[in-house]
């Protein structure tokens, strides 16, 4: 009969909670597809050696709006020889990234043919605005009709 191997059993574990925004599995998950990092290169990022990116994987998540995120933060960093300010770092572009993720599309579908609907209107103007001559003698001959694209 043989025992398992205890970092196998936590990696496996690990693996599991990278869709459980709860631990940190998901912000390391989060964090290593944003980067396009590897593995030890997370490691190397985090200044920390990988079975104690496991260790910290199975581990809560500091809660970004409490008033205890930084002991949180401190804690986790002591527990896996991480420097907090970097992991600190970690977790808020991890919630900026969920932030914008979670907002909602800007422009409806609704009467677009093309259904582009993926720029906010406050963007496209800006856009327009910035091609458009400051003068009045660039008036559409057709009465209006859309610009080209």
């Amino acid at each position: 009969m043989t025992s398992q191997d205890p970092f196998a059993t936590l990696a496996a574990l690990a693996r599991r909670l990278r869709n459980d925004p709860r631990y940190m599995a998901y912000v390391l998950a989060v964090y290593q597809r944003q980067e396009e990092l590897m593995d030890d290169e997370l490691a190397q990022e985090l200044g920390t050696l990988p079975p104690l990116v496991v260790r910290m994987a199975i581990c809560k998540r500091p809660d970004s709006s409490s008033p205890q995120f930084a002991e949180q933060v401190r804690e986790l960093a002591d527990y896996t020889l991480t420097d907090a300010a970097q992991l600190a770092g970690v977790l808020r572009q991890v919630d900026a990234i969920e932030t914008l993720a979670s907002r909602p599309a800007p422009l409806s579908e609704v009467g677009s043919e093309k259904g582009t609907g993926r720029f906010s209107a406050g963007l496209l103007a800006a856009a327009r605005d910035r091609y458009e001559p400051d003068d009045d003698s660039a008036e559409p001959q057709d009465g209006g009709s859309k610009p080209e694209e």
